[in-house]
């Protein structure tokens, strides 16, 4: 699934860090990829290295169990901006 970074402020720490708390309640290993650097959702610093500005194109890829509903989590946390504008 591919997911944009609608935030004004792209992912900066605190969406990192909001990523990361939502794919560790899932027992599915989720990973972003940007321009061909695949990351562990779960970990904070991995994401940061995406340089993901607004209007960034993300891969997301989720394999395991609850893969489908970690997605739709991530998606719906994308879609809302990350509570910012």
């Amino acid at each position: 699934m591919e997911l944009w970074v609608e935030n004004r402020l792209g992912l900066h720490a605190r969406p990192a860090a909001q990523i990361s708390a939502l794919a560790q309640q899932f027992r599915a290993t989720l990973t972003l990829e940007k321009d061909g650097q695949e990351v562990d959702a779960r970990q904070v610093l991995a994401i940061l290295t995406l340089d993901s500005p607004m209007g960034a194109r993300l891969v997301v890829r989720a394999v395991g169990p609850d893969a489908r509903e970690a997605v739709t989590a991530l998606a719906r946390l994308f879609a809302r901006k990350f509570g910012e504008s």
